[in-house]
């Protein structure tokens, strides 16, 4: 279905955010295109969604359903993996995917390739989301934010195996992870998490003008900036790789999802619930103008992107997903 561009309005700051500033916003050569992605057949909780990289799949594990599926962007052929209801996020290298088993307090590990269940870990509290490590160095993070902890899980072998091999402590409990270069980017309390990766320390801690924290934070390295989420009005703050706080937005909605194209300089963010997606243009003081503003499932509750151009969002209400397609050009 085509969707008809609109520009968004924006609206009040109720987090405590900077004014958004202003971004000149590119030529698109199309209008977004909205593709429904049938999965689980019925509503659906989802918690993660996640294109990996190295697989080239977008992963995505709706809680409770004892299914994981692995999406290709493309073609949109899908394979269905059998895991344990508890399974709610995921990542992979080229060969295996990681997940984390919420009812269990376990990490598990999948062939990429057969599904075939190769390796499970018990962590001894309870994991919310994987992410792998990138650098090829085998390893992968998990947040435990009932203990504010990042567990630390070498990978070695073929099949996998998995050992957990430290944690790090973090200053309130762990929401969302995402990895820039050298660092790591977690949320608690209304706060940015900055961690060094090689030694495994916090290095920063940085308030953004949200009452509370919700999502993954996202990272623009040609920028220097970080992407901070709300837990209210779709809120989201831009800071700088210091701490800095430069603007902020808000999509309207609740609870903050967010995706970024580091490569246009794309920021996209929703409200859950809330029936729309913003699609802005970040400019490099991070200044924002919104793109266009995409009419949504009302619930879904994970983004990601696929670097072809196209921002995915779970649907709750049909356990599904949606593909958007981006037609404007990169932020200059």
């Amino acid at each position: 279905m085509r969707i008809p561009l609109l520009v968004l309005a924006l609206v009040g700051c109720s987090n405590r955010l900077k004014d958004p500033g202003q971004c000149p916003i590119p030529t698109a050569i199309d209008e977004p295109v909205v593709t429904n992605v049938p999965l689980f057949g019925q509503p659906a909780y989802f918690d993660d969604l996640h294109h990996a990289p190295a697989l080239g799949k977008v992963l995505a594990a709706p809680e409770g359903v004892a299914r994981m599926y692995v999406v290709d962007p493309e073609t949109l052929a899908t394979m269905t993996i059998g895991t344990s209801g508890g399974t709610a996020s995921a990542d992979a290298d080229e060969r295996t995917i990681f997940t984390v088993d919420r009812s269990n307090d376990r990490v598990e590990a999948y062939d990429a390739t057969t599904g075939e269940k190769v390796a499970s870990l018990p962590l001894g509290a309870n994991p919310d989301y994987v992410r792998v490590v990138p650098g090829g160095g085998g390893e992968l993070w998990v947040t435990v934010p009932g203990q504010d902890r990042i567990d630390v899980i070498a990978v070695t072998g073929t099949p996998a195996t998995l050992a957990r091999v430290g944690s790090i402590e973090i200053p309130g409990a762990p929401e969302g992870l995402t990895f820039g270069v050298g660092r790591g980017y977690t949320q608690a309390g209304g706060r940015v998490i900055a961690v060094d990766i090689a030694r495994r320390l916090v290095v920063g801690e940085w308030d953004t003008g949200c009452d509370a924290s919700h999502g993954f934070a996202q990272v623009d390295e040609g920028y220097e900036l970080v992407f901070a989420g709300c837990k209210s009005s779709g809120g989201a703050a831009v800071l700088t790789h210091e701490g800095k706080e430069l603007t902020g937005f808000e999509a309207g909605g609740a609870d903050a999802v967010l995706a970024y194209d580091s490569t246009r300089h794309h920021f996209y963010l929703r409200g859950d619930p809330g029936s729309t997606l913003s699609m802005l243009a970040v400019c490099r003081d991070g200044g924002m103008s919104a793109m266009a503003e995409v009419p949504i499932p009302n619930e879904g509750h994970a983004s990601t992107i696929d670097g072809r151009g196209n921002v995915w969002l779970a649907d709750a209400t049909t356990g599904g997903l949606v593909r958007v397609s981006d037609p404007f050009a990169s932020t200059e």
